[in-house]
């Protein structure tokens, strides 16, 4: 789902808005011009191959990395520009590694 949102523009119907983000390490461009945006209340899951950037998707959406180019809005808070500390405290991740009981 994407959006032609001004990424200045604050939206409080939107838990993330993405918008053309690129993220490179090095010479290597991980992420290339990704936008997303997903609504409040929705349920969102990330699937893909291995290597496609799911990873480093979620750790923006996390605020533990920072895209080369682009801005990441999460729950109305533009990172680089909030204290992402206390941002992660508003923040769940359901982590499929997890051991599920039989």
């Amino acid at each position: 789902m994407t959006a032609d949102l001004d990424p200045t523009e604050h939206d409080d119907s939107l838990a993330v808005n993405v918008q053309d983000v690129t993220l490179r390490r090095g010479d290597t461009t991980i992420l290339d011009g990704v936008s997303l945006t997903i609504p409040r209340g929705q349920c969102v899951a990330l699937l893909g191959p291995n290597g496609c950037g799911k990873t480093s998707l979620s750790r923006l959406l996390l605020g533990q990395l920072y895209p080369t180019t682009g801005t990441v809005r999460v729950l109305g808070e533009t990172l680089g520009r909030t204290d992402v500390r206390e941002l992660r405290k508003r923040i769940g991740v359901v982590n499929p590694t997890t051991d599920a009981v039989p």
